[in-house]
């Protein structure tokens, strides 16, 4: 994977949200510093990169204060924030620093899929997608919502034979659970859909423990939303 940042007159925004495989991404991030920008990301202070399975409110809010400092070395800082599954109260906590970054500074965060930005936040950020993640191209969440029960066991069976317990699975069907909750969102105010999302939050939740049966899981959230019209 090559990374060719967008850029404005040739000039770099200060932040990138990149949907792409953490580590495909993050390692086409550090070669484009390295050949491009002939910027050094070993030893180097102005680098930091954070590599999270889950990026919580309490890992944004450490980058916070990781990145409020100026440049050590030379004229710029680089920030490589790589992660499977973002929360969106870690997002939120991000936003400041995103609309108002430290002075030559620049932001890369990767993660899996388009769908685990939350709409704020790309839109605080320049947004770059790369590669959808694999969830995406079995089931379409929106039109998943406007199909009935039957069809969605149906597209559940389909996605769990190729999936496993294993942790990349986890990440995928953590992610099928957040554009779920998106669209619920969208569609209905937050005294309607309020237990909806509370049984969304559970089961992204118990997806994230040792031995999940991931399939029971997406079949009580399939079977518990509304069909929409």
């Amino acid at each position: 994977m090559i990374f060719k940042p967008i850029t404005k007159d040739g000039e770099m925004y200060h932040s990138y949200c990149i949907a792409s495989k953490c580590k495909e991404g993050t390692d086409a991030v550090c070669l484009f510093l390295q050949k491009d920008l002939k910027f050094k990301t070993k030893g180097n202070p102005d680098f930091w990169l954070g590599q999270y399975d889950i990026l919580g409110v309490d890992e944004s809010r450490a980058i916070k204060d990781a990145q409020s400092q100026k440049p050590t070395n030379g004229d710029k800082k680089f920030f490589i924030i790589s992660a499977n599954f973002i929360t969106e109260q870690a997002q939120n906590a991000m936003l400041k620093m995103f609309e108002e970054p430290t002075p030559h500074t620049h932001f890369f965060l990767v993660s899996p899929s388009a769908r685990n930005f939350i709409p704020t936040l790309k839109s605080r950020t320049t947004f770059m997608d790369m590669k959808e993640s694999e969830v995406d191209s079995y089931i379409d969440t929106v039109n998943f919502l406007k199909i009935g029960y039957g069809k969605r066991l149906e597209l559940i069976k389909k996605l769990s034979e190729k999936i496993s317990d294993e942790e990349e699975s986890k990440i995928m069907v953590i992610n099928f659970f957040q554009s779920l909750e998106q669209e619920i969102k969208k569609s209905y105010n937050i005294t309607v859909s309020s237990l909806w999302l509370e049984e969304i939050e559970k089961a992204r939740l118990y997806a994230m423990e040792q031995s999940p049966s991931l399939k029971m899981l997406m079949e009580h959230i399939a079977l518990l939303l509304p069909v929409l019209k």
